[in-house]
């Protein structure tokens, strides 16, 4: 019998516990595998404490790595650099907390309005530098203290969207590795940006997408339209998986009978509305149109011109030029944009081989950490601890893809769609850690199933004996 606690009704980052725990949503279902799921990936028969369990692997994920924050004193800027501050980030919410609004992007600039960056991250940092004092010390410890709890909260949701789809065992290995495994501290413990953000939002949707696909409730259906809205406004790289989930969600819905249309909208339409303040004041500021983030296509034309190495030259952008940033101020911020982005097309139009080589270059770079060889310091890792995590995540997913598992699809879009725009701008190791958690767990359960077909090879032939 389930224990007590993976019967509760209480919810965990919104996600219902039964289903964290591995407990099959769909009524009627008891701990059988999934179709799909790894051998002797099932629940086990034993029942675990999930509190103690989600306590354990949220505890050792935070701990761990600000421990590290600590110990490497990495909350401390050395010299000649900004970080662990992340440069626009951290510009406009200096601008906020000193007055003048939400502007000026770059680093010693008083350059007027801006939406270079989505608004969550920047506002939470002004949030923190009021309190704490702007670029100092205790701002530093305290931002880094925050991306270390979401780091730890990530082991959660990995944990649950293991056992919705690839098996309770498969989650639970996961989670564990990404609590105690130091390739995953990067980002949370030295760069104060979306990236430990982005990483838990995309588990946690995706966990809340399967839910609503096995459920099909409006409350579901309306936390889905809400965590996309939070992330819109977080990163909007995240988007181009959004219409997998609510598409996924239809369709299992539809092919339940489950009334599925208007609920939907209703998610739809809420994400709209919390959304949309963020894209009128932007309409209003710019008098234009503006997306959730202006600056893709000036990324883009770092990443495109001729004779580029492909991988994004950071002296042609205005925080590391001062040609180029007078350049931003005197022209203003979508002026300036629209300049590079027609440069950059004119290249592609007048070059289309050799920007067709540059692509194919980054999509082999952004998975095995080439990128890493042209970075001016020393960096904490070299392409060779970059890459397995790519490898043995693909192997997973081709497992994924010839056994379908619940949220195969998902697992395919996070895999197939969001580097998209990396590859036609520019790679960089830091992009990949947005679907690290889906990589670990198809990485494990492509261990598992290897190993499943190993050990059921062997028994075979004992019985055969």
């Amino acid at each position: 019998m389930p224990c007590r606690f993976a019967e509760s009704s209480r919810t965990l980052f919104g996600m219902e516990t039964s289903a964290i725990a591995g407990t099959p949503a769909r009524a009627g279902e008891r701990s059988e595998e999934r179709p799909g799921s790894a051998p002797g990936a099932s629940a086990a028969a034993k029942p675990i404490n999930k509190r103690l369990l989600y306590a354990a692997v949220f505890l050792a994920g935070f701990a761990l790595r600000f421990g590290f924050v600590l110990w490497r004193h990495t909350y401390l800027r050395a010299p000649g650099s900004y970080l662990p501050f992340g440069a626009e980030i951290c510009s406009i919410a200096k601008s906020i907390v000193e007055g003048r609004g939400y502007s000026s992007p770059f680093f010693a600039s008083n350059s007027g309005p801006t939406s270079w960056i989505a608004p969550v991250y920047p506002l939470l940092c002004a949030g923190v530098f009021r309190l704490f004092g702007v670029y100092s010390v205790a701002s530093a410890v305290v931002l880094l203290f925050l991306q270390c709890l979401m780091a730890g909260a990530t082991g959660i949701a990995i944990y649950a969207l293991g056992a919705r789809t690839v098996g309770v065992r498969v989650g639970l290995w996961a989670a564990w590795i990404w609590a105690v495994s130091p390739i995953f501290y990067r980002w949370p413990v030295s760069w104060i940006w979306d990236f430990t953000a982005s990483a838990l939002l995309l588990a946690v949707v995706m966990v809340t997408a399967i839910d609503v696909a096995e459920k099909g409730t409006l409350g579901l259906w309306l936390r889905m339209g809400a965590i996309w809205a939070l992330m819109a406004l977080t990163n909007p790289a995240l988007l181009s998986v959004m219409p997998f989930t609510f598409a996924y969600a239809a369709y299992v819905n539809h092919k339940a009978g489950v009334k599925w249309i208007r609920p939907f909208v209703y998610s739809g339409v809420l994400f709209a509305a919390l959304a949309s303040p963020w894209l009128i004041r932007n309409y209003v500021v710019f008098h234009q149109p503006v997306f959730f983030r202006s600056n893709y296509w000036f990324e883009f034309h770092l990443g495109n011109y001729h004779f580029s190495n492909g991988i994004g030259y950071s002296g042609k952008h205005p925080n590391n030029n001062p040609r180029v940033l007078a350049q931003y101020v005197q022209m203003g911020e979508q002026p300036f944009i629209e300049h590079y982005k027609k440069d950059a097309l004119n290249f592609v139009r007048q070059d289309p081989d050799e920007f067709l080589n540059l692509t194919l270059h980054r999509t082999w770079w952004f998975w095995d950490g080439t990128t890493l060889n042209y970075y001016g310091k020393p960096e904490w890792w070299v392409p060779w601890k970059f890459w397995p995590l790519s490898l043995v995540g693909w192997l997973g997913f081709l497992f994924v893809l010839t056994r379908r598992p619940h949220g195969w699809m998902l697992y395919s879009a996070a895999l197939l769609i969001y580097p998209v725009p990396y590859y036609l701008a520019y790679a960089s190791v830091k992009y990949r850690h947005a679907i690290e958690p889906e990589l670990l767990l198809l990485g494990v359960y492509f261990v598992f199933v290897l190993w499943g077909e190993v050990t059921g090879r062997f028994a075979l032939r004992r019985t055969a004996q």
